[in-house]
């Protein structure tokens, strides 16, 4: 029995030494190719246990590309059968950190917590780039899990002082998208934190591009006639003032 003992822990400590040693450059060429050339990596140093690189990445509105990508691998994870790391992104416009893991058949994210400019959003939802976005957003995510064809989870993302340029009124607002997938399009909950121009809707995404959203818009405070030509734009006024809702893409 303590010969076996003694026969895992060897085992055990080789493929932590493995972890430790394996240049990140050889990380980085296995996940180019994994990713069929979608992310490839420049300025690779360290190791799989702890490395950084640049990064490009191919996304449906244009590359985007990583001043910095850094990570550390955290070995506790091993024992549940997951490959995992904390990591840090910079690019222009964005900063994010969050821990990604590998298991047999996909991939999680926690503690996610990320900042970007609005028009970031127009490399990964193409279609909102032609509304020219403006404002801060803030993305955080408890845990996501996705298996190469379904997501689970749940996000939240703030977007603050948000402008489009459909209006001259700056700023619209700022508003929350409570997101929750559970296997199929995920669904959408907006609501207003405040602002003149105030919005509330449900809805469903499903990457890359086709969103449902019905609900209602109205303008309110000092700013809520500058608002008319955008919520003519949505739609006809109601009796109670407001404006019917309803956007659909496919």
């Amino acid at each position: 029995m303590r010969a076996r003992a003694i026969a895992v822990l060897g085992v055990a400590s080789y493929a932590v030494f493995l972890l430790a040693t394996t240049p990140a450059s050889v990380v980085a060429r296995r996940v180019s190719a994994a990713a069929e050339g979608r992310v490839q990596f420049t300025q690779v140093s360290g190791t799989l246990w702890n490395g950084s690189a640049h990064a490009r990445m191919v996304a449906p509105g244009g590359p985007v590309f990583l001043d910095r990508l850094d990570w550390r691998l955290l070995p506790a994870r091993l024992a549940a059968g997951r490959l995992a790391f904390d990591v840090s992104a910079a690019a222009r416009g964005l900063e994010a950190r969050f821990k990604a893991s590998r298991g047999f058949s996909d991939w999680e994210f926690r503690d996610v917590a990320a900042s970007a400019d609005a028009a970031f959003l127009g490399a990964f939802v193409p279609w909102i780039s032609r509304w020219r976005p403006e404002g801060t957003l803030a993305i955080t995510a408890a845990a996501l899990t996705w298996d190469e064809s379904e997501a689970r989870g749940a996000a939240r993302i703030e977007w603050r002082n948000a402008a489009l340029a459909l209006s001259e009124a700056r700023p619209l607002g700022s508003y929350r998208i409570a997101v929750r997938a559970e296997g199929g399009p995920a669904k959408l909950e907006v609501t207003t934190l405040e602002g003149a121009l105030k919005v509330t809707a449900q809805g469903s995404y499903a990457p890359p591009t086709r969103l449902s959203l019905s609900g209602e818009a109205r303008s309110a405070g000092e700013n809520a006639k500058a608002l008319e030509p955008l919520l003519d734009l949505i739609g006809p006024r109601r009796p109670d003032g407001a404006r019917t809702l309803e956007l659909r893409l496919n």
